[in-house]
């Protein structure tokens, strides 16, 4: 007998958690991969999806998340419906999965996670994978977006020397000495990975302890950010793993603060 989807374990999944399951009605699993890679071979049953088609510029600003209509209209072509569970993979610990995972959980769609160790462990296990291209089913996404997942430009201003907010800067260091958001943290996205594995997060208990010697505490309110909202949508995932409840991710991160904030042009 299949095993039953039923509730989610988490943000994150086992592989041995998603072999049980792979031919359960309302499946969708998404690779998040290059399309060489997924050509060559993915899961069964994985439809394609690459971070450019869910974003786009908005005044001037690259890597935006695209409007409620076109969301929709992409994940219905993957036959992503309402009723659908969601597992995102990539081959890069969850990064561009992460970022899936933040749009669709934005856009109100809360069955989604993302398999731990990705396309990598997968194979590593020889657990099932196809070249065949799968048909998806007519599917019904509904948007619901859920503002308390986002950070907007104008509401971070207003809430900067909030006391209630840590704004979490997720770049690499030199990035980060280049220029940062007032009142921000650096704590580099890859700090939560582990070294030598492919998962997308080291064990809670090491995270929280150092993320709390740095005063990121769950009884804050948590804006991450980056360059273009990728990294920090890794980091958004990982604190939510971590029990945080209040969690945003800023969309337009760096490239908009310093283009709509400092007047920097981006090419």
């Amino acid at each position: 007998m299949t095993a039953s989807l039923h509730v989610l374990p988490g943000l994150l999944v086992t592989p041995e958690w998603l072999a049980a399951r792979l031919d359960t009605p309302g499946l969708r699993l998404i690779d998040a991969r290059g399309a060489d890679a997924y050509a060559e071979a993915h899961i069964p049953g994985a439809v394609h999806l690459e971070l450019p088609a869910i974003t786009t510029t908005v005044d001037g600003v690259p890597g935006m998340l695209v409007d409620a209509g076109t969301f929709a209209t992409v994940m219905q072509r993957l036959g992503v419906g309402d009723d659908s569970t969601v597992i995102v993979y990539d081959s890069n610990w969850g990064l561009p999965s992460s970022r899936i995972l933040w749009a669709l959980t934005y856009y109100g769609h809360a069955h989604v996670a993302i398999l731990n160790g990705g396309w990598d462990v997968w194979h590593e296990q020889g657990l099932p994978t196809t070249a065949a291209l799968p048909t998806p089913s007519p599917a019904r996404f509904t948007p619901r977006p859920a503002p308390q997942h986002l950070a907007q430009l104008t509401w971070l201003q207003d809430h900067l020397n909030d006391p209630d907010l840590i704004i979490l800067d997720t770049r690499a260091a030199g990035e980060v000495a280049a220029g940062r958001i007032p009142n921000a943290i650096h704590w580099d996205w890859m700090n939560a990975v582990p070294v030598g594995s492919w998962e997308a997060a080291r064990p809670a208990d090491e995270l929280r302890a150092e993320l709390a010697a740095l005063g990121v505490t769950p009884d804050k309110e948590i804006v991450t950010y980056c360059r273009s909202g990728v990294r920090a949508a890794h980091t958004y995932t990982v604190l939510r793993t971590l029990g945080f409840p209040r969690v945003r991710n800023y969309d337009g991160s760096w490239l908009e603060w310093s283009h709509r904030v400092l007047g920097i042009e981006h090419a």
